[in-house]
């Protein structure tokens, strides 16, 4: 009955866990976040419930009612003061946010209440009754999982058969629709936000009796949690009860009989992220949304001012500062270091990572095990460190290659907490409170221990950090680094150019741990023993809280957000001022809230006019471009016969067929791309035009049909390796690179595949070189004043062309352009027609044209191909299409010498919102289209 005793218990823990499993379902459903912050908002509740019922000295009644009012006020100010004004924000913005919810009140609770456990009486029977023979269980925990069944059906309940509680999930759909209905988002989302605030602020006052309050330890409870919601993948309410129930069960049961430490914390999240592993995607699908990402620095180093500030740091540390400086210096540049990594993992490559500190933990650990068990010196260890928390980082970064955006950052912050559960703190392998012993670290004889020489560990952190930083500005200006600026903005772009989208991803994780853990043995090594239980979960959210609120994707703003960082500069400014560096956490928590509320894009770049207009009074001239000039870049006779071509390949395609469910995008199609011709394929909306290209290109799975490249089978080849073949597209929605100059955009499509470059380029990045082909587009597409500009700053008819000289730019021999005149004036779309001619005939290439303007199809085609609800229509040449009576009945309307406004392209010329709203209208011809 022991097994059945153990069960009980855990379905108990399991109730606790299902009350914050709901609220986190709940605000999901009615925003489409994840509230980091619930565990903290239960911690607040716990709280305010010991200050009415013990401080106070009221009834238990009013306190819980009390205690739950000041959830319910906490989370209307959340919603209210901190998403309502970033409602416009990507949904990993509004995430972030939440984490500064949750620093900021645990800081102001620590600053309350202390770090110490505080017991608080509780309102339920504490008396166990027998729930079968020979087994109890506590009738608090009864009480508490019938609370749990009963919110459970009055949410789903709510949530299926309300108005409300359909317009809530809507509007996590679409707010601009849920609004254009009559309905207010703001009221909606308030009273999503005040009733999960309000759950979580009575499970604080169910829970804080019998876990004692300690906001640490409350503010994990939402960690299982997490794992439950994500089972049910935070739409069903009655999966996550039962999640929550089952992850309490498996925890109890492992904690009698497993002794391994840290497996009770670990299983749950190593089982949802091996179900995130299989659910998930390599690439996204079309539908995935593209967020709106911090904007990142260029990577150029100005040679003076950094020679003067790293001379006078050193000069400092070794002359001026007291040791008490000198230590507070090294922290600080140990953490800039740190949040360096967040830089590349989250700044370059788009990847939310919540283990950077842990993974800091794992190097120091490495680290530290290889200089006492393996008796290796200083250098041999860090080389070490680095090469095992890269392997490590590697590891984190599985989820990544099949997950993104919210529930990456769920995968990687189970990944740290399996980590620092198994490793960190097992007292086996890290020695408990006694540490792994190093002794005095020294280089060739040159002793620089931190207690006896603190300014050589000083010289040493600055030597590391000065190197790092230079590594990173040269990734950023390299092929890599453009590369995972790719990746960052879109990964199916990336790939239709042949980008490694995987080993972008691993080689950020990769680089970003090992730098990660340089941070963690400069900040470990201080001391005579190694302490790894120090690096926790929590303080990696902090890393990538001031990450952010320094600027997350620019060198300076990773160097100011170290100064915010625990026992660093800022601690030792505030030292000693009426105890103010206690109040730094709390500050720099409201800091993070104030740059995300405020749409910057952290201090860094809020403050860079300051640092321009001190450049120039200081008139410092740049490290010299590695990129040419524009003009230079584009040079007179480069024209398409000039170049050296692939041998043209033949696209064959019999009976394609698409299906997405129970849904046929298209069905039986057949094509023959043959080199110095241009095919067209037209259509209605929802045809399945775009999703034929989508197979073409590998993209997604034909569920029968042949691809042939000449006369080999490509079908199951992925995006990249098509794209390698020199099968290239564009998109309807242009998906240029944001973050990248024409040039760098172009450049991406030119870079080759070296492995040698992940290691070059973080040394000498070299200057961007373009191909012939790229050169010859720049020509014929008259981009060569547009070069150093981004895509955003151009109009929309030039990003069009920019777009499709990118393609071109890889030197395909197949080119799939889809509907690349949409939103171009008649006379733009009768120069485009002309370059789609001249690609085919003087560049030989294939070229399907994917299209809503017929009259630029009948003009410029050699064949058409009309699609009508997936399935083939009619094909031959451009007059016999326009002849078919069944063409002109589905899809033309009218004769073809007949004029028709309706089949012009956008009258007005209009290369802004006008035109952009004319491709929108036309352009979704995917399974979603057959769908509606």
């Amino acid at each position: 009955m022991e097994v059945v005793q153990f069960i009980l218990l855990g379905l108990g823990i399991g109730a606790i866990y299902s009350l914050l499993g709901q609220g986190l379902v709940l605000i999901y459903r009615g925003s489409g976040i994840v509230n980091f912050a619930q565990g903290s908002l239960v911690m607040v509740g716990g709280y305010a419930y010991y200050e009415f019922r013990v401080a106070a000295g009221w009834p238990a009644l009013p306190a819980v009612v009390c205690a739950t009012a000041v959830g319910v006020l906490l989370g209307v100010a959340v919603q209210h003061l901190i998403l309502r004004p970033m409602r416009t924000s990507s949904p990993i913005e509004r995430v972030i946010a939440t984490l500064g919810v949750l620093l900021t009140l645990q800081a102001a609770a620590v600053l309350r209440y202390g770090v110490g456990p505080i017991s608080v009486p509780s309102f339920l029977p504490t008396d166990a009754v027998e729930v079968l023979p020979g087994t109890t269980l506590g009738v608090d925990r009864l009480v508490i999982l019938l609370i749990g069944v009963l919110l459970t059906a009055a949410l789903y309940a709510v949530f299926r058969w309300t108005s409300f509680g359909r317009v809530a999930s809507a509007m996590a759909e679409n707010q601009r629709a849920v609004a254009s209905l009559g309905h207010s988002p703001d009221r909606i989302a308030t009273a999503n936000w005040a009733l999960a605030a309000g759950i979580a602020a009575l499970a604080g006052a169910l829970i804080g009796p019998i876990t004692y309050l300690q906001p640490t330890q409350l503010t994990l409870l939402i960690v299982p949690a997490l794992a439950a919601a994500l089972l049910a993948r935070f739409v069903s309410f009655p999966i996550a009860f039962a999640g929550a129930l089952a992850i309490g069960v498996v925890q109890s049961l492992i904690t009698r009989y497993v002794t391994v430490t840290g497996w009770g914390d670990s299983v749950p999240f190593i089982v949802i992220i091996a179900y995130l592993v299989l659910r998930g995607s390599s690439l996204p699908l079309r539908s995935h949304v593209l967020e709106r990402l911090p904007s990142v620095g260029d990577g150029r180093i100005r040679v003076v001012p950094t020679v003067v500030i790293v001379g006078v740091f050193a000069f400092l540390i070794a002359f001026v500062v007291s040791p008490v400086w000198a230590q507070a210096l090294t922290v600080t540049m140990a953490f800039a270091i740190l949040t360096l990594s967040v830089t590349v993992v989250t700044g370059y490559a788009g990847q939310l990572s919540l283990a950077q500190y842990v993974l800091a933990g794992a190097g120091a650990f490495a680290a530290a095990t290889f200089v006492h068990r393996a008796g290796w010196g200083f250098l041999p260890a860090l080389i070490g460190a680095m090469l095992a928390a890269a392997l490590v980082g590697v590891l984190v970064a599985l989820p990544a290659l099949r997950t993104r955006g919210i529930n990456l950052a769920i995968a990687t912050l189970g990944m740290g907490i399996v980590l620092f559960s198994l490793v960190l703190s097992d007292f086996a392998l890290t020695g408990g409170d006694v540490g792994i012993p190093i002794g005095e670290p020294s280089i060739f004889g040159w002793d620089f221990g931190a207690i006896r020489h603190p300014y050589n560990y000083g010289l040493v952190a600055l030597a590391a950090l000065t190197l790092s930083a230079l590594a990173v500005a040269n990734l950023r200006r390299g092929r890599v680094g453009r590369r995972l600026l790719a990746v960052r903005s879109n990964e199916r772009a990336a790939a239709a150019l042949g980008v490694n989208v995987l080993v972008g991803k691993l080689y950020a994780f990769a680089l970003a741990s090992a730098l990660a853990a340089v941070a963690g043995v400069l900040l470990a090594f201080q001391g005579v023993a190694v302490l790894p239980a120090q690096f926790d979960v929590l303080t990696s959210i902090t890393v990538i809280g001031m990450a952010v609120v320094g600027g997350i994707g620019t060198i300076g703003g990773a160097l100011l957000a170290s100064t915010l960082l625990p026992g660093g500069v800022g601690t030792q400014i505030l030292h000693g001022v009426d105890n103010l560096e206690s109040y730094l956490p709390l500050v720099s928590g409201l800091f993070l809230l104030y740059v995300l509320r405020s749409g910057r894009n952290g201090l860094y770049e809020m403050n860079a006019h300051l640092v321009r207009r001190l450049g120039r009074l200081l008139r410092v001239p740049a490290l010299p471009s590695r990129a040419p000039s524009a003009r230079a870049a584009a040079p007179e006779p480069a024209g398409a016969a000039q170049h050296e071509r692939r041998p043209s390949r033949r696209l064959h395609v019999a009976d394609l067929r698409v299906q997405f469910g129970g849904v046929v995008a298209v069905d039986g199609v057949t094509l023959d791309l043959v080199p110095g011709e241009v095919h067209g394929l037209i259509g209605p909306n929802g045809a399945g035009k775009t999703t034929v290209i989508d197979a073409l290109t590998g993209f997604v799975r034909p569920t029968r049909g042949a691809i042939k490249l000449d006369d080999e089978p490509i079908g199951q080849w992925s995006a990249r390796r098509r794209a390698r073949a020199g099968v290239a597209r564009s998109f309807q929605s242009l998906e240029l690179f944001a973050d990248l100059s024409v040039r760098e955009n172009l450049a991406v499509a030119c870079d080759d595949d070296g492995a040698r470059r992940y290691v070059s380029d973080l040394v000498a990045p070299g200057r961007i070189q373009l191909t012939a082909p790229a050169l010859a587009a720049i020509r014929e597409f008259r981009l060569t004043d547009d070069l150093d500009r981004k895509p955003g700053a151009l109009a929309f008819g030039k990003r069009r062309l920019v777009a499709i000289a990118r393609a071109v730019a890889a030197d395909p021999r197949v080119l799939l352009l889809d509907e690349p005149a949409a939103g171009l004036s008649d006379e733009e779309a009768r120069e485009l027609g002309a370059l789609i001619r001249t690609l085919a005939r003087d560049w030989d290439m294939s070229i399907l044209l994917v299209e809503h303007n017929v009259d630029l199809v009948l003009s410029t085609c050699d064949r058409v191909t009309v699609l009508e609800a997936g399935a083939v229509l009619a094909r031959g040449t451009p007059q016999e299409v326009a002849r078919d009576p069944r063409v002109v009945a589905a899809y033309l309307g009218r004769e073809t010498d007949e004029p028709n406004p309706a089949d012009e392209p956008n009258p007005a010329g209009e290369a802004g919102p006008a035109g952009e709203a004319r491709e929108a209208d036309e352009s979704d011809d995917s399974a979603e289209g057959a769908r509606v």
